[in-house]
């Protein structure tokens, strides 16, 4: 069993996600995000949670908050509670691979992006949280291409877009990325990607992500995770994450695949 570390994971950007301003119980702010964490395999089985005092301490609650969230996941038989060996994850994530065309893949971005309008939230040079720092081996205080975008269709919001890229800079105007996808810039500024990985998992709501798409905090979400590469001699380099929640009420995710 490991212990997953409380600063990694729990990152100061994340820890926004809990908010006493919010309509809804902090207990359940926090309950959500650590759940959301277990089922998209995050927090993997047998991985050991923070202590209710570590999550405390990180998400300025109280420890009776703490106590309820960790009680709500023992509840749903996510979590296991040990009198002085602490909690561990007891829900098993395993996530099935499919392999398709990366050209496909391209084009149901571009599809995407073409017929809907995107609000830019941000759109800046700005060091990452610190697992997606790991993930693209970076150095203290090295800096990402952050773009957070809400993307609608005929006035509703169906998609919110969290993505860090390496290798281009930030543009004069990000107006750019109201219409086009992010790639139609890249592509212009040199960025050659040569494989993607996705992952698709089904989340609730949290109330920050609620509140941009206009839903109710815990409505479910397709979450998908979109990791691009370059070749870099015999090494693949990452050069871009994206996370993608979409309302499954607006937006359905297709794929159309042919067997050899």
């Amino acid at each position: 069993m490991s212990t997953v570390p409380s600063a990694t994971l729990f990152s100061r950007n994340l820890r926004h996600h809990i908010s006493p301003d919010l309509p809804v119980p902090l207990y359940h702010q926090l309950y959500s995000l650590i759940k959301n964490y277990i089922l998209d395999g995050s927090l993997h089985y047998g991985d050991k949670l923070p202590s209710e005092q570590e999550l405390t301490k990180l998400f300025d609650v109280s420890r009776i908050t703490a106590k309820r969230a960790v009680n709500e996941l023992a509840a749903e038989q996510l979590v296991e509670r040990a009198r002085g060996k602490g909690t561990h994850v007891v829900y098993k994530y395993s996530p099935k691979p499919v392999n398709a065309p990366m050209i496909g893949v391209l084009e149901e971005i571009e599809s995407i992006a073409e017929s809907s309008t995107a609000t830019v939230i941000q759109c800046a040079e700005n060091k990452p949280p610190q697992t997606i720092a790991t993930e693209f081996g970076l150095k203290p205080g090295d800096t990402l291409l952050h773009l957070l975008r809400i993307r609608e269709r005929a006035g509703s919001a169906f998609g919110y877009f969290d993505s860090w890229s390496a290798g281009v800079t930030v543009p004069p105007n990000s107006d750019i990325f109201i219409h086009e996808s992010r790639h139609h810039y890249f592509r212009d500024n040199g960025m050659r990607i040569s494989h993607i990985k996705q992952s698709l998992s089904a989340i609730a709501a949290t109330p920050i992500i609620a509140k941009h798409l206009n839903i109710e905090p815990g409505a479910p979400l397709l979450r998908l995770v979109r990791r691009s590469y370059k070749q870099n001699g015999d090494q693949e380099e990452l050069v871009d994450y994206l996370l993608a929640l979409y309302n499954s009420e607006l937006f359905q995710y297709q794929m159309d695949l042919k067997l050899d």
